[in-house]
């Protein structure tokens, strides 16, 4: 059950998204919230806030998946990493709204606060795979040492850029695949990127099948 917080993030999370910042208003999100303007100023003090505080709630949902992963010792080096891949696969999916904020955010850079959160949430999660991979190489599980920061841009980039092109993929597929399944397309094209990204990291890490 979300807390009236958390209830008034996912509606302006949602008219951020389908409106842009500027083009929402506080007065919009209380309407679709259901709630009254002033709740909204209590809570969070103005829009700019509310988006910060959207964005620190989002991002250390994954971080702190992340970081448990990372302290499970019932996992392998090589679970860890795809555990973060199907996170942030299953996170990408269901959260669409959040990223394309992530997205729209990194273009303007309008918000210093914003883009330090990001800023740390990357590096953060630069730091844990090395972490893992460093512990892998050091097991023989990896052979490979790879650019921590370029490992990062490829899984990011890839999973982004996926989630950007999935409209124009389905066109191309639906011209070219006699037995293209639209029904399930969305849930069949992200089980495809999980794939595609951890063959890309096993191999940046030189990890085979034992």
């Amino acid at each position: 059950m979300a807390t009236k917080e958390e209830h008034i993030m996912m509606v302006a999370e949602k008219l951020f998204a389908a409106n842009g910042y500027n083009g929402t208003s506080v007065r919009d999100i209380a309407t679709k919230a259901k709630v009254n303007v002033s709740m909204i100023s209590y809570y969070f003090g103005s829009k700019e806030n509310l988006l910060e505080e959207l964005f620190k709630w989002r991002m250390e949902e994954g971080l702190n998946f992340a970081k448990n992963t990372l302290e499970n010792n019932e996992l392998s080096e090589i679970e860890k990493i795809e555990g973060f891949i199907d996170n942030f696969v299953n996170r990408v999916q269901r959260l669409r709204d959040f990223f394309l904020l992530v997205h729209t955010q990194q273009v303007i850079a309008q918000n210093k606060n914003i883009q330090n959160f990001l800023k740390d949430y990357k590096i953060n999660y630069i730091e844990i795979n090395q972490k893992i991979i460093e512990q892998g190489l050091e097991k023989g599980i990896f052979t490979i040492r790879p650019s921590y920061h370029l490992l990062q841009c490829t899984i990011s980039g890839t999973i982004f850029n996926a989630m950007h092109g999935m409209k124009l993929y389905k066109e191309y597929l639906k011209k070219h695949n006699p037995n293209f399944d639209e029904k399930h397309y969305e849930n069949q094209y992200f089980e495809e990127v999980r794939s595609h990204v951890k063959s890309i990291v096993r191999a940046m890490v030189g990890y085979k099948e034992q």
